[in-house]
């Protein structure tokens, strides 16, 4: 019979629980919403949280999902080993206060013996070592034989691990994990003093966490009133079982990736164990980077993005490697889309904006990557490899930690590579001598690898219901004021109060407001409270499962709880704000028009001030372009066409065109925005009535945020008003400073350039050192030994070109030459040297600039034959000088 593909084993599980009761729910995005504890969804349950304590609002006790999930502890493993991933997919059925062990076993061996077809006597289970109940249900009501069922203590069958003695406190409990046995018939291990099933044997395949207990401070375990359910299964564990696979890379999960890579290398899969694992590595982190980045977690040096970043570069690295010395990454972004495509549709849907994202990662790394790997290399080259005495671990290379930092600070050559070539070449790098700049971000590293302690922390939300306050209702797309009930006050550190006083910074909960919550890029409305006691004024407003959260501070008076409220908003920041939304999405519209349908957005700023939109574009573009774009949003302002705003289900939003943005999550009923035939667009935002009301847009600015990500900010309305009033004002000053008409100044700005431009050179011509004088002089000042002509010559007033003129000239005269050039100008202190190539074994002028402009408080370098470099503290000059000297002397060209 033929194996079940992964798509076939997601779909049997997803009907099983179906049909027993549970809700079938899409999986959540790789970046947690309302979760500040985790840069990235890990497991199945992260988006239940709170229905695991019981403070949920969502109306289903039993639930089912695939998750995509994306972990990083074991990032150094992934390629090394048959079962280790960055991004993978999670099975998971959960029940909250519902169901307990014996349903979820009884329906998890069905799933792998009926659904999946595992003979039975290829499985085994193990238990928590105190949990008699799931012990007797696998023995007595499943049937397996004891001997299949392994007992084992808190590390390996408790959730969190290790929680009995070591915490964190809060819900935990124990688990059963199920375990495919690729030798049946033989032996199993002896029970007695077995710490965990070995795994050249046994394959974890899935795990059920029985959440009973509520961990104390003392350590105790206090049973929880609700009882629940969470269940994790590896999908691409399951396929390799289920297909014979060796590994997980070896199923269709994987291959597509590795006969892409085969084919583009010339290298088939399965002839190098050592390119094998770069194969795999690239094939586990092409998804990874994908999906990550069509879930809009993009590129970056700070948090999560610096965690795709961190994975992208590895697996250009491991192209480069394989010979593939140009992008290459982003070219397998469409086989993601159709390995995976109809269970996750975002990676085909935003695949334009991946492969611009990728492919200008890529560009920017490659360039990185080899003016890096030059100077490790040289650096290696020259470094003794350390011994390792027997017994001791290997030390560390002298060194490698300063220049390590010097290869991140100079040619931004990520540390972790650092260390993988050296590893690779027989070296350990100095982690203790690399520099404390660099602790910070091994510190962000870490933090993108470890789950809080807190695994459950209670939200305002939750607090908020908890004390029986209902969510706000937000009619602010009809009106701006609003007399409502004051229904909570929240103080610091999330205290409920019952009063606020004057001065106090606090954040209000009404039972209806026409407040708009900072969500989708636009920012919060601002304006006032007012009650019969007092007066808050409202700096913004953000949301919170159903919550709307007004972050205050009271002027007048106090605010109680259960007073009646007026709220009224800004209208002028509003309208304004809304001015900005909707040229917004003209702009998106406008972007894709006029550079292509790769462009997508990639994070926005709304207010009323201004707008910022961050885009998907490999690169700049040019200033006829931008024109073009600012022509066709003005072109729709003066169109004044309706705008029209209307809820429908995500599916038909999606089947009339409307574009779902980049990296949001949307529910089964979303609000679209429609401007015109021009701009269609899923959106929660508030926007002005009719395109005329914009007004006016004016593009103020266009730069690059980061690879394959550029940044527009714009303004509309009043603001582009009053910018361009600025601007004639500017124009007509500077119009009479130069005494010509307005419509002139372009002419006799160019005038004053080009004569400028024939002053300095006359000026300079003028100026310029007699320099076949000047090497007279250098040449008298040579000394020789063995052959080797050397000088430390000093001449004021010389500029570069001067000077590397004249080391040139001096080497023109006889090799092999070594020559080092002081010139002080107005306080500082040139530095140039020229050293032959017969020499370079010995000095490198590189180094020497290095040292002299170092002991002159500058810096400088360039290649062993030429450099040059500027230090601050001219009254040194001597001291140089003496350094110079003694270089030569140390290198043995000079007596």
């Amino acid at each position: 019979m033929k194996p079940l593909t992964a798509a076939e084993i997601r779909a049997r599980y997803l009907k099983l629980f179906e049909q027993n009761g549970h809700k079938v729910m899409a999986s959540d995005s790789l970046v947690p919403a309302n979760d500040p504890t985790l840069l990235f969804t890990g497991a199945g349950m992260n988006q239940f949280k709170d229905m695991f304590l019981g403070k949920g609002t969502l109306p289903w006790k039993r639930i089912t999902t695939s998750q995509k999930c994306l972990r990083v502890p074991d990032l150094d493993n992934v390629g090394f080993t048959a079962r280790h991933h960055t991004f993978f997919e999670m099975l998971g059925n959960f029940s909250f206060g519902d169901y307990f062990k014996p349903e979820c076993i009884a329906w998890i061996w069905s799933f792998f013996k009926d659904a999946c077809g595992i003979p039975a006597e290829q499985m085994v289970v193990t238990v928590y070592q105190d949990d008699d109940e799931a012990f007797d249900i696998w023995t007595k009501q499943i049937g397996l034989p004891p001997e299949k069922v392994f007992r084992f203590g808190e590390k390996e069958n408790f959730w969190p691990a290790e929680a009995p003695s070591k915490g964190p406190n809060g819900p935990c409990g124990p688990c059963s994990e199920i375990y495919f046995d690729s030798k049946p018939g033989q032996p199993y291990p002896a029970q007695k003093g077995l710490q965990s099933l070995p795994d050249d044997r046994f394959t974890e395949v899935g795990n059920c966490v029985f959440t009973q207990f509520d961990r104390q401070s003392d350590g105790s375990l206090k049973p929880l009133p609700q009882k629940n359910i969470d269940v994790g299964l590896g999908l691409e564990r399951i396929a390799a079982v289920l297909q014979g696979a060796r590994n997980n890379f070896e199923t269709e999960l994987f291959r597509p990736y590795l006969e892409h890579l085969a084919a583009r290398t010339g290298i088939a899969y399965g002839t190098d164990a050592q390119r094998d694992v770069r194969m795999r590595r690239i094939a586990d982190h092409i998804r990874a980077i994908t999906f990550c980045i069509a879930d809009g977690a993009l590129p970056s040096n700070e948090g999560r993005g610096y965690v795709v970043r961190k994975i992208l570069r590895r697996a250009a690295r491991d192209g480069y490697e394989l010979g593939l010395q140009k992008p290459f990454l982003f070219e397998m972004v469409d086989l993601v889309g159709r390995v995976m495509g109809d269970q996750y549709p975002e990676v085909r849907e935003n695949a334009a904006q991946c492969r611009a994202v990728i492919r200008g990662e890529e560009e920017s790394f490659l360039t990185v990557y080899r003016q890096g790997m030059a100077r490790l290399t040289e650096f290696l080259g020259k470094a003794p490899r350390p011994g390792a005495s027997r017994g001791s671990p290997q030390q560390p290379t002298v060194g490698s930690g300063e220049f390590a930092f010097l290869l991140h600070d100079t040619y931004g050559f990520p540390i972790d590579i650092t260390q993988k070539v050296m590893e690779e070449h027989g070296h350990r790098l100095d982690e203790d001598g690399f520099e404390a700049a660099m602790e910070a971000q091994r510190q962000r590293a870490r933090a993108s690898q470890a789950t809080a302690d807190a695994v459950f922390t209670a939200s305002i939300a939750v607090k908020l219901r908890d004390a029986g306050v209902p969510p706000s209702t937000f009619v602010g797309y009809q009106q701006l004021h609003q007399d409502t009930q004051l229904q909570a006050l929240v103080g610091d550190g999330d205290v409920l109060l019952r009063t606020a006083e004057q001065g106090q910074k606090v954040v209000l909960v009404a039972a209806v407001t026409p407040f708009y919550a900072q969500g989708g890029g636009q920012v919060g409305d601002r304006g006032i409270v007012r009650t019969a006691t007092g007066e808050a004024r409202i700096a913004t407003t953000t949301s919170l499962d159903g919550f709307h959260l007004h972050q205050a501070i009271v002027e007048r008076g106090r605010l109680e709880v259960g007073q009646a409220c007026q709220l009224a908003v800004d209208e002028t920041a509003r309208r304004a704000t809304e001015r900005n939304h909707t040229a917004t999405h003209l702009l998106h519209a406008a972007l894709k028009k006029v550079l292509g349908n790769h462009v997508s957005q990639a994070g926005s700023e709304v207010a009323p001030e201004r707008l910022r939109f961050d885009y998907t574009q490999p690169e700049k573009p040019t200033a006829e372009q931008l024109q073009r774009v600012e022509d066709e949003v003005n072109l729709q302002i003066l169109q004044a066409n309706d705008v029209q705003a209307a809820t429908q289900s995500l599916d038909a939003a999606r089947a009339a065109g409307f574009v779902a943005l980049f990296g949001e999550k949307y529910g089964d009923r979303v609000r679209t925005l429609q401007v015109g035939e021009f701009s269609r667009e899923l959106c929660g935002g508030t926007h002005v009535r009719n395109s005329g009301n914009i007004g006016s847009f004016r593009i103020v600015s266009e730069t690059a945020v980061a690879a394959g990500t550029r940044r527009l900010e714009a303004v509309t309305g009043l603001v582009a008003l009053d910018l361009a009033r600025q601007e004639r004002t500017w124009l007509q000053t500077l119009a009479t400073s130069l005494k010509v008409p307005a419509a002139k100044v372009g002419d006799r700005v160019r005038e004053l350039t080009d004569e400028l431009k024939q002053v300095r050179r006359e000026l300079e011509k003028a100026l310029a050192p007699d320099l076949d004088a000047e090497l007279g002089k250098l040449l008298a000042a040579l000394s020789t030994k063995d052959g080797v002509r050397t000088v430390v010559h000093e001449r004021p007033g010389l500029q570069a070109k001067d000077a590397q003129e004249l080391l040139k000239r001096a080497q023109k005269q006889g090799e092999p030459f070594a020559g080092v050039l002081l010139s002080p100008v107005d306080g500082e202190v040139l530095v140039a040297a020229a050293v032959s190539a017969a020499l370079h074994d010995r000095l490198k002028a590189g180094d020497l600039v290095k040292q002299l402009a170092g002991l002159l408080g500058g810096g400088g370098g360039g290649k062993p034959e030429f450099a040059q470099g500027k230090g601050k503290a001219g009254d040194r000059i001597a001291d140089a000088r003496e350094a110079a000297l003694a270089a030569l002397r140390a290198a043995g060209v000079r007596a």
